[in-house]
């Protein structure tokens, strides 16, 4: 599989091709899915507590985000909520039964898509793509009556699009992709991972083309030279580029 391209970096923000017009907006002010809106009051308040939670606690934060899902489960942000904290415990069995789950039953939600295709990815299977996506790569013609994104419904989408190009190996889909996430989520974790999918540093990419890991490599170096690996060592190095690692990520 060719991932990498070049070793250029990438064009600045002030190149032409880097000022990109969506046919849609972007927000960065909360934005409440439909099926939440329709919730009692009181239910609309706990929510944004349990939101808060399964990043501060999320052990604390799975029980009642279970009862939720049992008494609303037409609400998919609860199923969103509940990997989310199970991500953070580091329960990857029940990660993948939420996704699976809310996927079936909740398939035109966006963050279902995104992270079922993530999944799918991470697994090497870039042909499920198409049709998590119903053959549409664009957010407005996926959704039609939409014209405001959050930004992370933005970022996620955009960030399994250019993905998904590397893998299939059309650089230029992918490099598309890429600059709008640069444009619109410049500090997103997603545009870095992809930025170095792209364009990656000199020492990822010689250490994957030896097929070398990183702890490999300064055992190897400090056979060849001794000492002076100390300062390897010691220095932050970026992690190999190869998609079974920036997978991890995502």
């Amino acid at each position: 599989m060719k991932i990498f391209n070049s070793n250029q970096s990438p064009p600045p923000l002030s190149d032409e091709k880097a000022t990109i017009s969506l046919n849609y907006q972007i927000t960065h002010d909360a934005l409440p899915h439909e099926s939440i809106k329709k919730l009692p009051p009181n239910v609309q308040e706990y929510v944004q507590e349990l939101y808060s939670l399964t990043r501060t606690n999320p052990k604390q934060a799975i029980a009642p985000l279970l009862e939720l899902i049992e008494k609303y489960p037409n609400v998919p942000v609860f199923y969103n909520y509940l990997r989310v904290a199970y991500e953070a415990r580091g329960k990857k069995e029940k990660v993948d039964a939420v996704l699976n789950e809310v996927y079936q039953k909740h398939s035109d939600y966006l963050f279902a898509k995104t992270n079922y295709a993530f999944k799918c990815l991470r697994n090497g299977k870039p042909e499920e793509i198409p049709n998590i996506f119903d053959h549409k790569y664009d957010l407005k013609l996926l959704y039609p009556q939409r014209d405001i994104f959050h930004i992370s419904e933005f970022s996620a989408f955009t960030g399994v699009m250019a993905l998904y190009y590397l893998m299939i190996d059309d650089t230029q889909s992918a490099e598309k992709y890429y600059r709008q996430l640069r444009q619109w989520a410049p500090s997103h974790h997603l545009t870095e991972i992809i930025k170095y999918q792209l364009y990656p540093s000199p020492l990822p990419k010689l250490l994957d083309s030896l097929g070398m890991k990183l702890d490999k490599a300064i055992e190897f170096f400090a056979n060849r030279f001794g000492n002076k690996t100390k300062i390897v060592q010691k220095t932050k190095v970026a992690k190999s580029t190869k998609p079974s690692d920036y997978s991890k990520h995502f």
